[in-house]
């Protein structure tokens, strides 16, 4: 592909778009027939979540491996192995026919997903200067929203169209594309400095050693990270059927999700933007963990959920891109692909233990108020974890 060096960073964002676009497909596709998998399988709520959560599981042990392999091997034979594994993962799901099949299909595919992220946040963190990794962040992010839109507005009458497996062999489909994308449109970033190159002169260190250097800070995002995941992803998994269950069609639960990904969508540049300019990331994910703790508090409280669905997609637009922008702009090049194994090991962590601890609390009361409640107690653990976050860089 004949484009200059300069410029190549724009076929980048674009490559790191659609690779995060796949991840989103391979993610959302779930919730929207959650409740037909359920019927179909006799699943408990307590199963349910425990599926979702499956997704999570690889990254709680492998995510801070893959960011140390992620810094020693580089991004193109990361990116490629995890893409594989997306791909067969979700094969298995989409023809399994028990809790075991499919449950498997969900832990190969989230093993892959572990470095997806990992990888497009990398790309762009070496192709954009610092002052521009929060804008290219930001743009890369909105994937997320469109593909969720796209799940949660047309999988479930797809779902009950052609059957629950059909917007899996899409998220097959996809993954295949995003792998051919990623190995024809794949480039090195051009500085020296931020490739895998040995050094020579230079004694190998340990591939742990790192970890024992890195910032307390990076620890404390990561902590924003997890609480923020446990409670939106339990919400995201549990509300098309809380929806469902108020009389809601499966079509009209869609829509309602579908619009806290606007938030992301519209926001994420606008937040990576003004992240560049002011730096207050900390600042950002503190109020958009009290927005979101109310939010979900008021779907308790309410009988038309349209309002409290639209302050829920604010604190979407603010917290992601605030958490993924902030390692660039405290961490070195080299030590990146670390950091984000770090958040991503924090964010899987509450994803595979809030969903399940959600449906078994669904479980035992036989209603979802409770388990928002604790899901909105989660959020408030994010604001109070930013707190602490930005007294200790103020004093660092």
């Amino acid at each position: 592909m004949n484009v200059p060096v300069s410029r190549y960073r724009w076929v980048i964002l674009i490559l790191a778009y659609f690779c995060t676009l796949g991840l989103a497909f391979t993610f959302h596709s779930l919730p929207p027939i959650l409740t037909l998998i359920i019927e179909e399988l006799k699943l408990s709520h307590a199963e349910a979540g425990l599926l979702m959560g499956l997704f999570a599981l690889p990254t709680i042990f492998l995510a801070i491996l893959t960011g140390l392999l992620l810094d020693r091997w580089g991004v193109f034979k990361i990116g490629v192995i995890s893409l594989i594994l997306v791909i067969i993962g979700m094969f298995i799901f989409a023809v399994g026919g028990t809790f075991l099949y499919i449950g498997l299909g969900r832990v190969i595919a989230g093993s892959g997903a572990t470095a997806i992220s990992m990888v497009a946040l990398k790309m762009l963190s070496q192709w954009f200067r610092r002052r521009e990794v929060g804008t290219a962040i930001g743009i890369s992010n909105t994937a997320m929203p469109v593909g969720a839109i796209i799940c949660f507005t047309t999988f479930g009458k797809l779902g009950e169209s052609l059957g629950w497996r059909m917007p899996i062999f899409i998220s097959v489909m996809i993954g295949i594309v995003g792998l051919a994308a990623f190995l024809i449109l794949y480039k090195p970033a051009p500085d020296l400095p931020q490739k895998i190159i040995p050094d020579k002169g230079k004694k190998t260190t340990g591939l742990f050693s790192n970890l024992l250097k890195i910032e307390v800070s990076i620890w404390l995002i990561g902590f924003c990270w997890m609480w923020f995941n446990a409670s939106t992803i339990s919400f995201l998994t549990f509300a098309p059927d809380f929806f469902i269950s108020k009389g809601y069609s499966i079509g009209f639960a869609g829509f309602l999700i579908s619009l806290l990904m606007w938030g992301l969508l519209i926001l994420s540049p606008i937040i990576g933007h003004l992240i560049d300019k002011v730096n207050n990331n900390d600042v950002f994910i503190g109020v958009g963990g009290i927005i979101l703790a109310t939010a979900i508090y008021l779907v308790t409280r309410s009988t038309n959920f349209l309002f409290p669905m639209v302050v829920m997609a604010v604190a979407m637009g603010l917290v992601p891109v605030s958490v993924l922008s902030f390692p660039s702009k405290i961490l070195k090049s080299e030590n990146l692909g670390l950091s984000f194994g770090i958040l991503l090991t924090c964010a899987s962590i509450g994803r595979v233990f809030s969903p399940y601890i959600a449906g078994l609390i669904r479980d035992k009361t036989g209603s979802y108020e409770i388990s928002f409640i604790f899901l909105s107690i989660l959020a408030l653990l994010t604001t109070l974890t930013a707190l602490i976050l930005r007294i200790k860089t103020r004093r660092g």
